[in-house]
């Protein structure tokens, strides 16, 4: 796994125009890997650092920044890869990890027996953090309630080429402090993401500052 970084330019008319449209940033983003036919699962986010907007990619294969950059970059950036392989072998049971996670809090409501439930957005801060904590009971690690903040959310809509209707997201971003409680499932979080939405820019989980 690598996980690689890339500056997008605000100013540019290409770049305001994807920012408005996660569909345009998913094909950009598959853009960067040749292999076509391949399903593995890129997840990705957008991040701010120090005022500029950067792209987060976790990815199986070293993408190829090339023709992303030419489309939503200044010139003269080319991004930034690292081995993931050697911080997902650190990870071990009872580590203490600060971590950033920009989700899609959702629920599911029955319609009737015997058919698939439809899916709502989480509403209140509440609900969305008590989405976390469960979601954390599956995917390998444990929240207290006072050591994560929601921080950020945002709410995106828009069309995709022959859809009816459109597409309706409501995103959290969460920061704080968590714990290990099982390294496998811990890890097989961090490489396949946490909740829905992931082609759209959510479900990438990244952590940092181990103890």
């Amino acid at each position: 796994m690598y996980l690689s970084r890339i500056e997008l330019d605000l100013n540019k008319y290409n770049t305001r125009r994807a920012l408005s449209s996660p569909q345009i940033l998913h094909a950009a983003v598959e853009g960067c890997f040749p292999d076509k036919e391949s399903k593995d699962r890129k997840l990705w986010r957008l991040d701010f650092l120090h005022g500029d907007m950067f792209l987060l990619l976790l990815s199986p294969e070293v993408p190829d920044f090339s023709a992303f950059a030419q489309q939503l970059c200044a010139e003269g950036i080319v991004g930034e890869t690292k081995d993931y392989k050697p911080l997902l072998t650190s990870i071990k049971n009872g580590s203490i990890l600060h971590f950033r996670l920009r989700a899609n809090p959702v629920h599911s409501v029955p319609l009737e027996k015997g058919t698939r439930g439809k899916v709502y957005a989480h509403v209140t801060v509440e609900q969305k953090r008590n989405w976390l904590m469960n979601k954390a009971l599956s995917c390998g690690f444990s929240l207290n309630d006072n050591q994560f903040d929601l921080v950020e959310t945002d709410y995106l809509r828009f069309w995709r080429i022959k859809k009816e209707r459109p597409v309706e997201i409501e995103a959290a971003v969460f920061e704080g402090v968590l714990e290990v409680t099982d390294a496998d499932m811990f890890v097989q979080a961090l490489s396949t993401g946490i909740g829905r939405a992931k082609a759209y820019g959510c479900g990438l989980l990244t952590i940092a500052g181990s103890k």
